[in-house]
């Protein structure tokens, strides 16, 4: 099943990005590569982040303020 969370916060962590973010109340991290996130700046936008069942990240959508 899929999941979708709110991107509460992000830092840069080396060559890692960690996207820190809120499903059904719970907080959790996940990590990625600064390449795949191209365009990080709008990180500070509304972003949602999509998960397979295993937390994986299938999606990142950005809605603009």
């Amino acid at each position: 099943m899929n999941t979708t969370a709110r991107l509460v916060n992000w830092k840069e962590h080396g060559d890692m990005i960690i996207l820190e973010c809120e499903s059904n109340g719970k907080r959790f991290e996940i990590s990625t590569y600064k390449q795949r996130i191209y365009n990080a700046h709008l990180l500070s936008d509304d972003v949602y982040v999509r998960l397979d069942s295993s937390d994986n990240i299938i999606g990142i959508y950005i809605y603009k303020k």
